[in-house]
């Protein structure tokens, strides 16, 4: 019996690094056109020329997956999971906010 062994190019990337819009599509499960009506309607600033050219900011990952999920599980339409994306983050960032109060007030 052999042995088969897969090997897989992995590289890591960092918040600052720029991921090709088709790498995106196929982590986040969308079509390009999906993305490109997400980045007309501000959830993502892509960089490039034509769609098929793009780069996005691999911090916009997070964003693009929730995104992805929301109308992919949910049947949210682009617009209302952009909303919500930008909701759950303002909701997230005042959690921060406030748990960070309440550490100043315990002191």
């Amino acid at each position: 019996m052999s042995d088969i062994m897969e090997i897989h190019d992995i590289r890591l990337v960092g918040e600052a690094d720029w991921v090709a819009a088709a790498e995106f599509c196929r982590l986040c499960r969308l079509d390009l056109e999906a993305v490109v009506e997400l980045a007309d309607l501000g959830l993502v600033s892509p960089r490039g020329g034509a769609p098929e050219e793009w780069q996005l900011p691999a911090a916009a990952l997070p964003r693009l997956t929730m995104a992805s999920r929301l109308m992919r599980d949910l049947g949210v339409n682009v617009s209302g999971a952009v909303l919500a994306v930008e909701l759950l983050e303002a909701q997230r960032e005042l959690e921060r906010q406030i748990a960070r109060l309440e550490q100043l007030a315990h002191r």
